[in-house]
Parts: structure tokens; C-alpha cells; sequence
């Protein structure tokens, strides 16, 4: 089963809800799979700085779709369901320019909507219950920073839970996953000496080892990583790091972020997932996910990919894991699940894909450009 804990356990008066244990998101290229990925990392940057925000600075979270007239003239928004000791809370905020026009936070105990507090520009409303120093921290709080952030740092209990919930989930962009930078703060991390860290170390060399690269140890050096390999004649032989493929790198780097949230719950979420992996490999990272006895603690895998093989029928994926996104006419990106699509079922959704059952696949032109083509050539 690849659904996990629900919220609520005990609650009569309201339905459970479910969360996946992981989700795909396809498209064709430039369709705005990135865009989701960048927005959501904005959007948790602004939760995470909103106070830093002196009066008058632009919001940089807001970014209007701009081949549309009207949405320039549109506030954007954004909206989070999460699971903070088994109870959903929903957090959501409207940003224009240089002003939060909405904010507002619910949460449901005993599956029943309880409000913590709503904000239509700069006037305030709080929920029963949630006076404290509610009163102080809507003075201080100008029109470019968010009410939970202010809350959050003055430690303000509801506040602060729902703030560090969202700040600790791991967004990686294509430019952060696939950086220098990230194997660096990676390998940092690795060799960082304290108990835990030396066991997810000891389990990055057995995985390594495990997944045919050829690299039969790993350490650190000069405050770098060398890669081990033996020669012919079995002797460990040294190599840089920078030697060894994009995806033996990668797996390096990434495999201590899977430990951490398959030991302790979270949610990471990566843009061009399969990027220098084999798809062998990408599949064997996902199935652990989706293995009720490995991800005991719910941990999410949330990833944008052009990796078809993660859709066969071995993976196990259910409908409303897979997330589609294309473009409509207007040029807006819009995201669908499989679920969403009537009259499909379970079945062979790679092969579904690539045929084009499902949609959000390139529309290329190919004979026509094969004639301009021939045309170029023979000119």
C-alpha cells in the first residue's frame, strides 16, 4: 500500500484524510514542470525571510503568469496542506506587488475546521482561544510580511509548528540539485563526525557498493571526497571525487537525504530527479518510498522527471500518484493526476504515456520539419 497516515484517527465528525508516500510529476519540455517545483520553493523561502522584508520592498515571491494581461494586475497565490502530530492544518496567502493581500490558518483537531487566524490586508482576525500577544504581533507585522512569521518568532506555539514544518522540507531546483554546491553541503554533512551522521555514512558505502558503480569505499581527505576502486591487482586505488560520473555523484550525495527522511518523516522534493541516474537506480530509490516496512514514519518523494521506466507496471504507481503537466491554449501550465482523467484505470501507464493516452507529451511537428530539412540540405 503506498497510502499512509491519516489524520485524525479518532475523529468521527469529519472524513480521514490520506497522504502518498511519493508522486510524479511529467511533461514535455517547457511545459512548467519547473515552475511548480520553483514556486513552491519560493513560496517556503518567503515564509522563511517574510521578516526580513523592510517597508515598501517588493515581495519577490509574486511573479504574475505575463502573457496574460490580466494576471499582471492579479495577486498570486498559494496554499499548503500539512500534517503537523497527525492533524491537518492549512495555511494560505495572496501576494500583490509589495503587499500580502490574504493570509489565513486553519487546522482541523477532532476533524472539525478550527481558525487560528485569517488577514485580509492589514486587518487581523484571530480564532477563539489564540489572544496571547495576537494583538503586539499585527502592529508589527507590515504589509510585506507574513502574520505567521512574525507569530513563529515570537513563539507563538500553533505558529511556530506550522512555520517549521514548512521550513524544513527539502526543495531542490534544477540549479541547487544539480550543483557543485549541493555535493558539497552533502558531503559536509557525511563526514560530519556526530553518531548518526557516521551510520548514514556507513550505509552510503554500503548502498555504492551495492548499486555495480565500482566505487568500493569513500572518505574524506583535505576536507574533499576521494572515491576508492581497486586495480587488477585488487589494490585500493584513489580517485577525486570530480572522477566519477554525474550519477555516482549524485547517488553520493542524495543517498544521506533519503536516510534522514526514511528514519524520521519529512517530505523532499526534486526537480530532474533521474538526471545522470540510471533508471535501475532511480526505480530502486522510489520503491523504498513505496515499502511499508522502510518508510515507516510516512516520508514524501515528490519529483518532476522524463524517466517513462518509473510508469511501469513493476513500480507500483497508483493513479493519483502520477501528476501530469502541459500548457492550454493561453500558454498556462496546468498539473492533473491520472485520477483526474476518466475512463482510465489501473494499467500500463508508461506505455499509456508514451503513446499519448494520457496527454502532457511534446506535439513535434516531425514531418514537417523532416521536409524543411531535406529542403536545407539539398539547397
Amino acid at each position: 500500500m503506498n497510502v499512509i497516515k491519516k489524520t485524525n484517527p479518532e475523529a468521527t465528525k469529519n472524513k480521514d484524510y490520506y497522504g502518498l508516500t511519493s508522486a510524479a510529476i511529467y511533461g514535455a519540455n517547457a511545459s512548467g514542470k519547473s515552475n511548480i517545483i520553483r514556486a513552491f520553493h519560493g513560496f517556503q523561502e518567503y515564509v522563511r525571510n517574510s521578516t526580513d522584508n523592510k517597508p515598501n520592498d517588493p515581495i519577490k515571491l509574486y511573479n504574475p503568469f505575463r502573457l496574460c494581461e490580466k494576471n499582471m494586475l492579479k495577486a498570486s497565490s498559494f496554499s499548503i496542506d500539512i500534517l503537523i502530530e497527525n492533524v491537518l492544518h492549512t495555511y494560505s496567502i495572496e501576494v500583490f506587488q509589495k503587499e500580502v493581500m490574504s493570509e489565513s490558518l486553519f487546522f482541523y483537531p477532532k476533524g472539525l475546521k478550527v481558525k487560528v487566524f485569517e488577514r485580509n490586508k492589514q486587518e487581523f482576525n484571530k480564532g477563539n482561544g489564540y489572544e496571547g500577544i495576537f494583538e503586539t504581533i499585527k502592529q508589527r507585522t507590515t504589509e510585506n510580511q507574513l502574520f505567521l512569521s512574525k507569530a513563529a518568532l515570537e513563539n507563538v506555539e500553533i505558529a511556530k509548528n506550522v512555520y517549521e514544518a514548512i521550513s524544513i522540507i527539502l526543495v531542490f531546483t534544477t540549479d541547487l540539485f544539480h550543483s557543485e554546491r549541493f555535493n558539497q553541503a552533502a558531503n559536509k554533512h557525511l563526514f560530519s563526525g556526530f553518531e548518526e551522521g557516521n551510520l548514514i555514512l556507513n550505509l552510503s558505502k554500503s548502498l555504492i557498493q551495492k548499486l555495480d558503480t565500482h566505487v568500493v569505499d569513500f572518505e574524506e581527505k583535505d576536507g574533499v571526497i576521494k572515491t576508492i576502486h581497486l586495480n587488477d591487482q585488487y589494490e585500493r586505488v584513489e580517485f577525486d571525487f570530480s572522477d566519477e560520473s554525474s550519477g555516482t555523484q549524485r547517488t553520493i550525495s542524495f543517498s544521506p537525504l533519503i536516510f534522514m527522511v526514511l528514519k524520521h518523516g519529512g517530505t523532499i522534493v526534486v526537480d530532474e530527479f533521474e538526471r545522470s541516474l540510471h533508471p535501475e537506480i532511480a526505480q530502486y530509490i522510489l520503491s523504498l518510498f513505496n515499502d511499508p516496512q522502510v518508510n515507516k514514519k510516512g516520508a514524501q518523494f515528490v519529483f518532476a522527471t522524463h524517466d517513462t521506466t518509473l510508469l511501469s507496471p513493476e513500480n507500483k504507481l497508483r493513479r493519483d500518484q502520477i501528476n501530469l503537466v502541459e500548457k492550454n491554449e493561453k500558454g498556462e501550465t496546468e498539473m492533473f493526476a491520472v485520477s483526474d482523467i476518466k475512463g482510465i484505470r489501473e494499467g500500463n501507464y508508461e506505455k499509456w504515456y508514451l503513446e499519448g493516452r494520457l496527454g502532457a507529451v511534446p506535439n513535434i511537428a516531425r514531418e514537417t520539419f523532416r521536409h524543411e530539412l531535406i529542403d536545407y540540405i539539398n539547397s
